[in-house]
């Protein structure tokens, strides 16, 4: 018996990658469900080509939380009851995979079952613009939750993160305009492009290409709440990066450290220098207003935050970050951070002197 999670931003990728995987596996239960306008939710349960329900919920408030808890977990867990065979579950687009696992975790182990794969469903030849939309994904019709804020790069870097398995596939736009756009179809300049992207945002993924074999790799929970956390570095093995100035028009992953704590004022006029250009951004700060705090930096596309993730505990304090993009030079982003870290003469000052020009206190 297997259980596979399918998430995705977009439903027509989505039910792409479940008709790839039923292909497969002929005899599995497919649960999907999709978050409609007017707070409703349509249901859906198949088995092969055959439909098995097809029912739509009003939702109360009609939130990503409340269709998970309301429809999503009961129904999964209802088919896991009545049948013991394999259940692929096709995510609402933009709902992301720890929040349905939140849930359905604590059921699946009160049934001595366990997640085989999460799947992220994607078309790579869409995967840098959609990185740098700058609209909230209700405004790009990406999502039908009108107070739903988040980017399209934030969700994806979020499940690239979270997910074991990405299964790249072509999006409607090499199918609608087949003459019109080469390149992003299977092969094409702009999804290859998508798939060298996808690799550098995830390293830990089995990529599984249109023609490949759909052999999954295997869900750890751990593994996949410690690559998800706000400030992990995960990045490929050293020896297999690249020099960033050979690579012309590829994307490569600069990863860079401090062992001083940073200057507030000169990190701020220093950030835009190492965000220019960077599909993703991440790791932990040391401040020097702050320096009990673990800053963590993140950014997606065209955003850039800071958070506060507490105290450092345990951990020994430091400057980790990791910036990826298509035109890194290691070297100037280096020299850019030093420059950043305090003197020795400032090390000596008080953390009070420092001017909270990041505005730190802010984010408690």
């Amino acid at each position: 018996m297997t259980l596979i999670l399918v998430t995705s931003l977009e439903s027509h990728i989505r039910d792409k990658s479940l008709d790839a995987l039923v292909a497969s596996m002929p005899r599995a239960m497919v649960v999907r469900h999709d978050l409609l306008e007017g707070d409703r939710v349509l249901r859906r349960v198949s088995r092969g080509a055959t439909s098995l329900e097809r029912f739509e919920i009003p939702l109360e408030h009609g939130c990503l939380t409340c269709t998970v808890r309301l429809d999503v977990l009961p129904t999964v867990t209802r088919v896991l009851d009545a049948l013991p065979d394999d259940v692929i579950v096709g995510l609402p687009p933009s709902v992301n995979a720890d929040m349905v696992l939140e849930y359905l975790e604590p059921q699946l182990a009160l049934r001595g079952r366990a997640l085989d794969s999460v799947c992220l469903a994607l078309d790579p030849a869409a995967l840098d613009d959609q990185m740098w939309d700058n609209r909230t994904l209700w405004e790009a019709g990406l999502s039908s939750v009108k107070d739903d804020d988040r980017t399209a790069g934030e969700f994806l870097v979020k499940e690239i993160a979270f997910a074991d398995t990405a299964l790249m596939l072509e999006g409607l736009f090499a199918h609608l305009f087949e003459a019109d756009a080469p390149g992003c179809q299977s092969g094409g300049e702009d999804f290859q492009r998508g798939s060298q992207l996808l690799t550098e945002l995830g390293p830990h993924l089995t990529v599984i290409h249109p023609d490949d074999e759909l052999e999954l790799a295997t869900y750890d929970q751990r593994s996949a709440r410690a690559r998800s956390t706000p400030g992990t570095v995960n990045v490929g093995k050293p020896e297999d990066r690249v020099d960033s100035k050979a690579w012309s028009g590829q994307f490569t992953t600069v990863v860079l450290t401090a062992e001083r704590p940073l200057h507030p004022a000169r990190l701020k006029d220093a950030l835009h220098g190492l965000a220019e250009g960077c599909v993703w951004l991440r790791g932990t700060l040391w401040i020097a207003s702050n320096p009990e705090t673990k800053m963590v930096l993140g950014g997606a596309g065209p955003y850039v935050w800071l958070e506060s993730q507490g105290t450092w505990g345990a951990e020994t304090a430091r400057t980790h970050i990791a910036l990826t993009s298509d035109s890194n030079d290691e070297s100037d982003l280096a020299e850019l951070l030093r420059s950043c870290e305090l003197t020795d003469a400032e090390i000596l000052e008080s953390p009070n002197r420092f001017d909270d020009a990041l505005r730190l206190t802010d984010l408690g």
